[in-house]
């Protein structure tokens, strides 16, 4: 359960009338003190402070002699609001980076009596938590404690002991990120991406070049028999993904391959000519425009280091399955070649928008 953040004493909150001897003895709440570690911009932010601490555990026990001399024992409560409050004003929070989530599991003080002075303990255990889409991944934790004593009348050395414990929890996850932003992917603050076209074709593999089309001899199959088709051409795309993580990028390579598989295309010897060669070159350059557009597509998402692979995966999925309806629609518009005007309106279409894609990276 969260509560407010002042340290105050549990019996003022009660409810009950208290009578002015025994107030007067009540020490004033005590309240955490604001303040800036450092001027420079986090790559992080504090989003949440959780309470986890043991059901019942009380933040302080607190001793105090007021204006009645009698020293007595305090019990005073944190919360999670505040601490929050507490720690984000601990920097200049970068609220457009990553969030941090902190979870509070041992949070106390606890003081012993010794006459005019009190020696007191802050005992203070966290979990840090980078808040992903997928959820909260646990980074480290983070455990310290710090002994003081004062005097009985001077409650405000608590404050300054727990204010100093806070800090140091901060200054400890500030160092932590920028030593490990440097080599762990989980703290990756953004993607760059790049591109390279495939090229090396192999002895049953023809990959897309421009200016090696496709020849008669890259139809090695037996055309089947009984196909009222006289050539076909087995063209698709794919891709290699390569990734390199530094100073907090992971850099992510994609290498297209658009090629061609002979032992799959064939063609009758009626048909090996410049007409039809062309018609088969058309099939494997739409898929060369399928794979530009993919490429472009990639370019204009906003990817992140938490959904980059899913969007790369599922737009590749998208893509290849317009290839094969585009694929579908250029037959059935040309009549699988045979209608030498649709052909040459197809010609056209594809030329323009190859130099489109394609000159503009001097390929």
């Amino acid at each position: 359960m969260l509560k407010g953040f002042i340290l105050f004493c549990a019996l003022s909150l009660s409810g009950l009338c208290l009578s002015d001897t025994y107030a007067q003895s009540v020490p004033e709440s005590i309240r955490l003190k604001s303040e800036l570690l450092g001027p420079d911009l986090w790559d992080y932010y504090i989003d949440q402070v959780i309470d986890e601490r043991a059901e019942g555990q009380t933040l302080a026990n607190i001793f105090y002699s007021g204006a009645d001399l009698k020293p007595k024992n305090y019990s005073a409560e944190i919360s999670a609001k505040v601490l929050l409050d507490f720690l984000r004003g601990g920097f200049s929070a970068n609220t457009s980076a990553r969030a941090i989530n902190i979870r509070i599991l041992e949070c106390k003080i606890r003081e012993t009596n010794q006459g005019n002075y009190v020696s007191g303990q802050v005992v203070l255990k966290m979990q840090f938590e980078l808040q992903k889409n997928c959820g909260a991944l646990p980074l480290t934790s983070y455990g310290t404690s710090l002994s003081y004593r004062r005097l009985i009348n001077k409650p405000e050395s608590v404050e300054n002991s727990l204010r100093s414990v806070l800090r140091n929890s901060l200054n400890f996850i500030q160092e932590w990120v920028k030593k490990e932003t440097k080599t762990n992917v989980a703290l990756a603050k953004g993607i760059a991406l790049s591109f390279s076209d495939y090229h090396t074709s192999d002895a049953d593999t023809v990959y897309y070049q421009r200016s090696r089309p496709v020849t008669f001899n890259d139809f090695t199959a037996k055309p089947p028999q009984g196909s009222r088709f006289h050539a076909a051409i087995f063209p698709s795309f794919g891709y290699d993904m390569r990734r390199e993580y530094k100073d907090g990028i992971i850099h992510v390579h994609i290498d297209l391959k658009v090629y061609m598989v002979k032992s799959a295309s064939w063609v009758s010897q009626s048909v090996r000519n410049s007409y039809s060669l062309n018609h088969e070159q058309r099939h494997f350059d739409l898929v060369k425009l399928l794979a530009e557009q993919f490429k472009r597509k990639l370019v204009s998402e906003h990817l992140n280091p938490d959904n980059y692979e899913g969007v790369i995966n599922f737009e590749y999925l998208e893509f290849y399955r317009k290839m094969n309806q585009l694929q579908e629609k250029y037959d059935e518009e040309t009549g699988h070649g045979t209608n030498r005007l649709i052909q040459s309106s197809w010609n056209q279409r594809i030329d323009a928008e190859l130099n489109e894609y394609l000159n503009k990276e001097g390929i």
